[in-house]
């Protein structure tokens, strides 16, 4: 069925199409209607027509049905441009001759091939650009870890090299009440914000792959409501500030479960505490990405590293977590870590091994020609044999480099100075 669009009717015999001028093409029309516009006078001879059968668009003066219309009315003397007066829109499909089905081949052809090589490109740059924004983050994160580095030393400059120790700032109490914890990382990232070393933007690693860390958005930059003075103009940081999701907090209320602060420090406790300070050794790391959890396996000189096996991370962060651990993703992938490491000249390193090369350290228990090993920089290694010595703690008799946030340990309950961390380093 066929519908005549200037008719309005349902017709059955209206297989025509037309172009009166080889350009527009108009339709379907019956017999009749043809007839009709050559009477009228508009349609030529020169016209031309198509159905379905024809195998191509034809001047009307080849049909013969029309050719006794054509000679009662001659169109001498008419414009070959005449245009019907038909609504717009009504445009005819082309001829489905041979050669139309050629070239609807040969351009589909074209088509699959031009989306096969775009498949091709994108399957190319797609994992290229992932690359590209992979090395743009860790290259953000890199000044970040350095900015806050550089923070630690210009405070160490004015303070006898020494990096924030809260507990032999805040000796007045004016900040954190008697018998409150004070070495915490919280409280020494704290210091440097107050001190305008850095904000608490830098303190949240672009690569962040824990979504229990966030940029702190409340910071008390002057007199902070929780100091424990009732002058809180006395305070020398605002102790509100949290590091760690789910972490020990002086005040009530901060969110629980949201960490502001992305990276790990060396815990300045023990014969660590040494390391505290503006030593410019390039072996000591001071600061870096968090890493996961590692057992050994072997031991002395062949001694090598593996990810902790684990069901995840606990809700207070008190459990070794290895192969599932949420630093893992930071840079490397599921099964690897990749890192940056600030060593205590201030350079920032991407390590891609847990014990890189560049962290040496002496194990006085192996023999004097292999003493020197790679230091894992998320173990607490014995100083003697490089066994692991301790897991969720630290012993305090170890020297070598460890790299891990703390929540919480032994503090002196006058001044709040660290004393131990027999059980409170924190995993994700």
């Amino acid at each position: 069925m066929w519908y005549n669009t200037r008719k309005g009717d349902l017709m059955s015999d209206a297989p025509w199409f037309v172009s009166p001028d080889g350009r527009t093409r108009f339709g379907p029309y019956t017999d009749a209607d043809l007839r009709t516009m050559i009477a009228e006078r508009r349609l030529l001879a020169a016209s031309l027509v198509w159905r379905d059968g024809l195998p191509a668009w034809a001047p009307l003066s080849t049909i013969p049905d029309f050719q006794p219309d054509l000679a009662r009315a001659p169109d001498s003397g008419l414009p070959t441009d005449v245009r019907m007066p038909i609504p717009p829109g009504e445009l005819a499909p082309a001829p489905r001759s041979s050669s139309s089905i050629t070239t609807l081949l040969v351009v589909g052809g074209a088509l699959g091939g031009l989306c096969l090589i775009l498949a091709l490109l994108a399957a190319i740059l797609l994992p290229a650009l992932g690359k590209a924004r992979s090395s743009a983050r860790q290259i953000k994160d890199s000044t970040h870890i350095r900015g806050i580095h550089q923070g630690m030393v210009l405070w160490a400059q004015n303070n006898n090299d020494i990096y924030p120790l809260p507990s032999r700032i805040d000796r007045a109490n004016a900040t954190l009440a008697p018998g409150e914890p004070k070495d915490l990382p919280r409280h020494i990232t704290s210091i440097l914000i107050y001190n305008g070393f850095f904000s608490p933007e830098l303190c949240v690693s672009p690569a962040e792959s824990n979504p229990a860390f966030a940029i702190y958005p409340n910071y008390s930059y002057s007199t902070p409501p929780t100091a424990a003075a009732a002058d809180k103009r006395l305070a020398l940081w605002d102790p509100a500030f949290r590091a760690l999701p789910m972490e020990y907090k002086s005040d009530s209320s901060a969110d629980p479960g949201q960490g502001a602060f992305s990276y790990a420090y060396m815990p300045p406790v023990g014969r660590r505490l040494a390391k505290w300070s503006n030593t410019f050794r390039a072996t000591e790391a001071a600061l870096g990405n968090r890493g996961p959890a590692y057992n050994a396996v072997g031991s002395g000189a062949t001694l090598s590293w593996i990810l902790v096996p684990d069901q995840g991370p606990s809700a207070d962060g008190s459990t070794e977590v290895g192969i599932n651990s949420n630093t893992l993703l930071i840079h490397g992938g599921r099964s690897t870590w990749e890192g940056n490491i600030c060593y205590n000249d201030n350079r920032v390193v991407f390590e891609t091994d847990p014990a890189p090369i560049q962290a040496r350290f002496s194990f006085s228990g192996l023999p004097v020609d292999l003493r020197t090993q790679p230091d894992n920089l998320f173990v607490d290694e014995n100083d003697a044999s490089r066994a692991k010595d301790s897991s969720t703690g630290v012993n305090s008799a170890n020297s070598n480099i460890l790299l891990r946030n703390w929540y919480g340990g032994d503090f002196d309950p006058d001044t709040g100075k660290l004393l131990d961390i027999p059980d409170h380093l924190w995993f994700d």
